[in-house]
């Protein structure tokens, strides 16, 4: 079967937007983690703190975002959810100490929340029947805004300039993409207005297939070897290798251009019906490559070896949700929503548990958190694929 013509519709455009400024919120603290902790005092644990606070903080978002996504529709929801994230980040560039960072962090979370549960469903409504190709194309600018965050604001770090410049140029670029999302509401498909009762009705349909649960414990693993070498590969490569920002930028960076390029030529080449296979070849790929990762004790092969890691985990977020819209027979948007309901505390969990490790054995030993993660992916999609028929 032929594919149909990849067309971008105007709301894609702003999607775009939302995620690489979404993805600069999300980057912002790990590019700027030794910078802060040295002026705050805060230990790797602390850092990594920071990240499961914003994480966890996702979830009360996650939950409500589709009763606002039904009353408001989900671009106005988007816009306003863009705007909490914006006025957050302008919190935590003036917050005084490590408690007011944490209370930013949380309007940071809730923000991200919705913007995290509405964007993939806005895809897959703009484009129903091929979103696989829609998902992992527009989620590339998720890495493309962890690019340009962590190149600029590392070589910003390096030259000497303060973290909370950074925090306050990311909140204005979010209050900018929120008034582009609320004029560009009435372009968005519209469902009828459904009340909380629907709402949660439709979210207890989902969470009653066995199925689903698979899917959930694929995001958490899936996000959190995303989540994971997003967070702490520059402050690996800074601590472990002496390395000034700049250069840990750079390797931040060298994950997010593999995550670009594997997004954006899943999006070009890979068809909807073979997205099985793309996530278990990634999986098993990304396995291989984390279990080498931890061995580089160049930086050339470290930054190469970062490159290969963000191919191999590119296509997981997108396409598992894809796939399993595929599988299970749900509203799509109470079955994304909650999906991201696995993936965001996985993307935290990994983080944390990261700087656990890295605080007790060194961020070295930490890594091999990654290619656990993957092996334990694998083994749950090949548990799905066996499990017919499809529910």
């Amino acid at each position: 079967m032929d594919k149909k013509p990849f067309h971008l519709k105007p709301l894609d455009y702003a999607t775009a937007l939302s995620f690489a400024v979404y993805a600069a919120s999300v980057t912002v603290t790990p590019i700027s983690l030794v910078a802060l902790s040295r002026e705050l005092g805060i230990s790797l644990v602390g850092g990594g703190t920071i990240e499961a606070v914003r994480a966890s903080l996702l979830i009360p978002a996650l939950l409500i975002s589709g009763w606002a996504a039904a009353h408001f529709g989900k671009a106005l929801a988007l816009g306003v959810s863009t705007g909490l994230l914006g006025a957050g980040l302008l919190a935590y560039a003036f917050a005084p100490g490590y408690a007011a960072i944490l209370i930013a962090v949380g309007m940071v979370g809730f923000g991200g929340g919705v913007i995290e549960a509405l964007l993939n469903p806005l895809i897959q409504d703009l484009h129903p029947g091929d979103s696989g190709r829609y998902l992992n194309f527009l989620n590339a600018f998720f890495s493309v805004g962890v690019f340009i965050t962590v190149i600029s604001g590392g070589e910003w770090i390096t030259q000497g300039g303060s973290w909370r410049y950074i925090m306050a140029a990311l909140g204005v670029l979010c209050l900018v993409a929120a008034i582009i999302f609320v004029s560009l509401k009435h372009e968005a498909p519209r469902e009828a207005e459904r009340g909380v009762r629907v709402v949660i009705t439709r979210k207890l349909s989902v969470l009653r297939n066995p199925r689903f649960w698979l899917f959930f414990l694929m995001m958490f693993l899936g996000g959190g070897a995303e989540g994971g070498l997003t967070f702490w590969s520059a402050s690996y490569i800074q601590l472990e290798f002496g390395s000034v920002a700049r250069i840990g930028g750079i390797g931040t960076a060298a994950f997010a251009a593999g995550m670009i390029v594997g997004r954006v030529a899943s999006g070009h080449f890979v068809r909807q019906q073979h997205l099985q296979r793309l996530i278990g070849g990634s999986a098993v790929g990304g396995f291989i490559v984390g279990m080498i990762l931890p061995r580089f004790s160049g930086i050339p092969l470290l930054l190469a070896g970062l490159f290969a890691a963000g191919l191999s985990i590119a296509c997981f977020w997108p396409s598992i949700q894809s796939y399993a819209a595929d599988r299970i027979e749900a509203d799509n948007t109470a079955l994304f929503i909650l999906l991201s309901c696995g993936g965001i505390p996985g993307f935290g969990f990994a983080a944390w548990i990261m700087g656990v490790i890295g605080e007790s054995a060194g961020l070295n030993a930490s890594l091999y958190v990654i290619p656990a993660f993957l092996a334990l992916l694998a083994v749950l999609l090949f548990i799905e694929r066996m499990w017919k028929p499809v529910t």
